[in-house]
């Protein structure tokens, strides 16, 4: 059985994971687990330990573990994953965005550094859009921000500049239609597309495809797990109880 996961955000101060050790009982009885992204804060901007508590969800996982690039942390080398063939394809969100993240705090200060590297990538295929966001990634620098108490600093870093809701709302509310669109695009034969990014967990099954999207581990958002069981897709919650588990299905799709 392949487990997904994404948006741990080790290290954030807004993440909810606090002790990586108690995420074990989700790697139980999982012969691989794919992490699609944004997995810890490589892009540090005051966030410290994030490092190290990837360097011990490593050691936890082992050689079980796929680690899928996000913008928080582009580095690493692998964008996407196909699984049983290609009837499944795994990538951060961002890859569906043309300018990746377009409700970044940055996205002002760069945009038309973002937009000569759109010109350069090809839309229509799956590498080309993961490579594209990985540059966009690096292209937007984190920037200092006024240092506040919690969690005013939470509410106010979420709430600005004052575009930032409305491309969040934006982003939410045609998520599954645009993913959608990714898939036919890139994919037309892949029959599921799994990606976190957006914080927003949710389900959207149109015309024989289905589009998962994880949630993520950050405050404000719910996580959930998606399990490939031979041709079944299985999506999960993820609760919290001490430790962290897998909880009630919430959704099972066969590929068909």
């Amino acid at each position: 059985m392949i487990r997904i996961l994404s948006d741990l955000h080790l290290g954030h101060p807004a993440s909810r994971i606090q002790e990586v050790e108690k995420l074990a009982p989700l790697f139980e009885g999982c012969e691989q687990v794919v992490f699609a992204g944004d997995v810890w804060q490589e892009r540090k901007t005051g966030h410290q330990g994030s490092d190290l508590m990837f360097e011990k969800l490593g050691e936890m996982v082992g050689m079980r573990a796929t680690y899928l690039r996000g913008n928080h942390d582009p580095g690493t080398p692998q964008g996407l994953a196909w699984l049983n063939g290609k009837d499944v394809l795994v990538t951060h969100g961002d890859a569906v965005y043309r300018d990746a993240t377009p409700w970044a705090r940055e996205m002002p200060i760069f945009r038309e550094e973002v937009k000569k590297i759109i010109a350069r990538y090809d839309e229509n295929d799956p590498q080309a859009c993961s490579d594209r966001a990985c540059e966009i990634a690096w292209v937007l620098k984190p920037q200092p921000f006024l240092k506040l108490p919690v969690p005013l600093n939470f509410f106010v870093s979420a709430f600005w500049p004052l575009t930032r809701p409305f491309e969040i709302f934006c982003a939410w509310k045609g998520l599954g239609d645009e993913c959608h669109r990714f898939l036919e695009r890139v994919a037309p034969e892949t029959k599921v597309l799994i990606c976190g990014h957006f914080h927003h967990a949710g389900i959207w099954e149109k015309s024989g495809r289905l589009v998962i999207n994880t949630g993520s581990f950050m405050k404000c958002s719910k996580p959930r797990c998606v399990d490939i069981d031979g041709p079944e897709v299985i999506i999960r919650e993820i609760i919290y109880s001490q430790e962290w588990k897998v909880g009630p299905v919430v959704g099972r799709w066969r590929i068909s």
